[in-house]
């Protein structure tokens, strides 16, 4: 038995990783439990602790706590092989950790370090890599980019790189539980940009907004849209012209499978990211995206050339430029998501040597 350990679940879309996790390792004969704070509507998955990122600060730590309690409580009977979750190896993610113990324990490395802040700088990245050796016998990385700096930075354990797993959930939408914001968000006939996820200054939310300002000056006929929840207050008190659609809250899934099937391009202007489950759910929907020219995008453009576009440099003016000329083009038949690239894209997701390495600590 594998057990996926995800402490934020639906707070940020990891329930879909989740669920394409499962799918992929059952679909080879291996049974996984996931452990979060979510259930799903046909009842299979049921929460085991309760999400704690809402409420005030109080109502918080002591769900917190709980949550500490129950997963400790459920680790003392339950033995196996089990798979944390971990986004910066912040102080939830070593508890839990610590909590599991080394025997049998393996950590999905979604992100090294916490890339919140200014430019995703961690003052804490000492501490956390010699937790790493400590702690964490063996990690999975979804990016050649986090294996390098991790073997760089004296990583001791070992190390398995696995592709960010394909998504499999369903693209069914269920009009009832779309907004109207949402639909009308989306004008017809026009080219609609999305930016998609919790806005942070990693994710190039101030690049976008700058863009915005400058295409303010510009003969700019594209439609863009901006959904998600902005804890940091980049935008929401901000006054948009026209062309721009906010929605700045969390997102369902029938919404976000609309705005997936009616937009014609993602944007991604992140400004550091070691993986993206944005760009995931972009291959899933086969919308070409628009990458910011940082290594991650580089090297999934070099590899697979038709799933976007890349602007460069990472400026407000290259990425209002490079809006501006996809909504000028007379037409958007523009070949992406080749047979040739998809089929490559497949063949690397052939889970065979990630069940081998999690069987090796058995």
């Amino acid at each position: 038995m594998i057990y996926l350990v995800d402490t934020i679940g639906t707070e940020t879309g990891m329930h879909l990783y989740d669920q394409s996790f499962c799918n992929t390792l059952q679909n080879k004969g291996v049974t996984v439990r996931v452990l979060s704070n979510y259930t799903t509507p046909d009842g299979k998955q049921k929460a085991l602790f309760p999400n704690f990122y809402h409420g005030g600060k109080l109502f918080m730590m002591v769900k917190f706590a709980w949550s500490l309690f129950l997963f400790a409580l459920f680790r003392l009977f339950h033995s196996g092989t089990y798979v944390y979750q971990s986004f910066g190896l912040r102080m939830i993610d070593q508890l839990f950790i610590c909590i599991i113990g080394k025997k049998n324990l393996y950590v999905i490395v979604h992100d090294i370090f916490e890339i919140t802040g200014v430019e995703g700088k961690d003052p804490r990245q000492e501490q956390k890599m010699a937790f790493y050796n400590a702690h964490i016998p063996a990690v999975v990385c979804h990016s050649h980019d986090s294996q390098k700096t991790l073997e760089k930075l004296g990583y001791t354990g070992r190390i398995c790189y696995y592709p960010h797993f394909s998504y499999e959930f369903s693209k069914e939408i269920t009009p009832a539980k779309v907004a109207h914001e949402i639909k009308d968000a989306v004008v017809p006939n026009k080219t609609n940009f999305l930016f998609f996820g919790q806005l942070r200054e990693t994710k190039g939310i101030k690049i976008l907004q700058k863009s915005i300002d400058i295409l303010r000056q510009k003969d700019f006929s594209g439609n863009i849209i901006i959904a998600g929840i902005d804890k940091e207050h980049f935008i929401d008190s901000q006054k948009q012209p026209h062309f721009v659609r906010t929605i700045l809250r969390y997102i369902n899934d029938s919404e976000l499978n609309f705005l997936f099937s009616t937009c014609q391009y993602v944007l991604l202007p992140y400004t550091k990211i070691y993986q993206s489950g944005v760009l995931e759910v972009v291959i899933y929907f086969h919308i070409p995206a628009v990458m910011s020219d940082i290594p991650f995008f580089s090297q999934i453009l070099d590899e697979y050339p038709s799933f976007g576009e890349k602007y460069t440099p990472n400026t407000p003016e290259a990425l209002a430029q490079k809006m501006l000329e996809i909504s000028q083009r007379e037409s958007q038949q523009q070949e992406y998501f080749s047979t040739t690239d998809m089929a490559k894209y497949e063949s690397l997701h052939d889970p065979i040597h990630l069940i081998a390495f999690l069987n090796e600590g058995k």
